[in-house]
């Protein structure tokens, strides 16, 4: 359970490996990580093609290299981190629990296993990984991390360079945000990428037909969300154009736009307070179309998924087809169970290594968002980067020194201008401390290989063939297809 005290408690920790899937064109092994910190790490590699399958593995990479993924310690199928509720029933224990949620947390947790919370750091899940390459005889790994797993890849290729040979950082965090400064970077990456996703919508009104401006797109959308639970999403809307004016007021033209832009939040928050008071107990995070978009608005490849799941043209997938329904109920749960296991060990690592300030200044949009509006796009970022997440609690971590000095071979490093989660503005920490060639996808999206970007996917196969790349601009999903 820690490596400073190998006598003391242990832990499991498991992974799966998927050997090369032709032996004789096999050049080495790929360590993969899709994110988190605490995402499923098996679902990275180990499920390809079908309706709930997010990656498609070039061949070239399923067949020249074994692919392992090694499963975070805290999640399930390794010793899975337990936090039992703790006095629910005491309106004392309660108020405490709000005022400090960091710390009911780690209370819960650190009950049910003692001295194993402080274990879930990004060195721990570095030195994990070095454990599953030598129980599996690996001499040297080649590592493929997408968003937090640049970091943890990063990370052990500097603690282990001599076991390191190619690196690719798909989506590379800044980790001087580490995490509450993170977190308030992504509030505007989020609403950013719902504009570029509502003008996608709206370039594509023949195939959609959702509106011809963003702002109408967002419209129907939002219509559709009302349908479902009764109130409305209050994610700012995109910018008005002058074709969104109503009749009689096209010809103020730009300024009529600007203004109708300028009260375009306040409008769906006020939207919002009548519909929930015209219906009690509607709340938004209820709609299963706003928490599809929120899941896949980064990834611009399910887009047309998500349009004609909007607008009705897409018969739903979500796993239960054939099912029973006891089966089906039985499969939500464990989907629910799994759900709050990844957001506890998340909240619990995001806490152990923050090293960044809370901006107290989003304390009110934290608590609005979170207890009144149940706005699913803000919430789960302010109320981390304004400190309520890990109220009452210190890092027990500090961060990893990055170095790539010692590689034999440069890692490769890819972000894009529009990425939601790690913005564009972070991508110099890491290449500077690793000295990565930088590849610039234009456009957005946050993850790239496998992820149906195929100008992404030939600029790493040939990294990974030969160790290196001259390319450093690379275009967008829709311009690379």
């Amino acid at each position: 359970m820690r490596y400073d005290d190998p006598t003391g408690p242990h832990i499991s920790v498991g992974y799966i490996r998927i050997p090369a899937a032709d032996p004789a064109a096999r050049r080495g092994v790929l360590f993969g990580n899709p994110g988190g910190p605490g995402i499923d790490a098996y679902s990275y590699f180990g499920i390809d093609g079908g309706p709930l399958s997010t990656f498609e593995w070039p061949a070239e990479i399923r067949n020249e290299w074994d692919l392992v993924a090694v499963q975070p310690r805290g999640q399930v199928h390794s010793t899975q981190l337990a936090c039992p509720a703790q006095g629910l029933d005491d309106p004392l224990t309660i108020a405490q629990a709000q005022l400090s949620s960091g710390r009911y947390l780690r209370d819960a947790c650190e009950s049910g296993q003692p001295g194993y919370p402080s274990t879930m750091t990004t060195q721990t899940n570095a030195m994990d990984w070095e454990s599953v390459r030598a129980a599996l005889g690996y001499e040297k790994i080649s590592i493929m991390g997408l968003s937090y797993g640049t970091y943890l890849g990063s990370a052990y290729a500097s603690l282990y360079p001599q076991h390191t040979d190619r690196v690719v950082l798909d989506s590379a965090m800044d980790p001087n945000l580490r995490w509450q400064a993170l977190a308030a970077s992504q509030i505007a990456g989020y609403e950013r990428a719902l504009e570029d996703y509502f003008s996608f919508v709206a370039a594509n009104d023949a195939t959609y037909h959702m509106g011809d401006t963003p702002l109408k797109a967002y419209q129907y959308w939002s219509a559709r969300i009302v349908e479902e639970t009764g109130t409305n999403p209050t994610v700012t809307p995109p910018p008005a154009q002058v074709g969104d004016l109503p009749a009689g007021l096209g010809s103020s033209g730009e300024l009529g736009a600007e203004a109708m832009t300028s009260s375009s939040k306040a409008r769906v928050e006020g939207e919002g307070i009548v519909s929930r008071m015209l219906h009690p107990g509607a709340t938004q995070a209820a709609s299963g179309l706003l928490n599809a978009t929120r899941t896949l608005l980064p990834a611009p490849s399910m887009w047309d998924s998500l349009a004609r799941m909007t607008n009705g043209t897409l018969p739903p997938h979500d796993g239960t087809e054939g099912l029973s329904e006891e089966e089906t109920k039985k499969l939500a749960e464990e989907q629910i169970l799994q759900s709050m296991g990844m957001i506890q060990l998340a909240t619990v690592q995001q806490c152990n290594e923050n090293i960044t300030a809370p901006d107290h200044g989003l304390l009110p949009t934290a608590l609005w968002a979170r207890y009144v509006s149940n706005d699913l796009f803000t919430a789960p970022n302010a109320v981390l980067a304004s400190g309520m997440q890990c109220s009452g609690t210190q890092p027990v971590a500090g961060p990893v020194e990055l170095d790539g000095s010692q590689l034999a071979v440069r890692p490769l490093q890819i972000n894009a201008t529009g990425d939601p989660q790690t913005v564009y503005s972070g991508r110099g920490t890491i290449a500077g401390a690793m000295g990565s060639h930088l590849v610039t996808v234009h456009g957005p999206g946050h993850g790239h290989v496998g992820l149906g970007n195929k100008a992404v996917d030939r600029i790493v196969i040939d990294y990974l063939r030969t160790g290196r790349t001259e390319v450093t601009d690379a275009p967008g999903y829709f311009e690379a297809r």
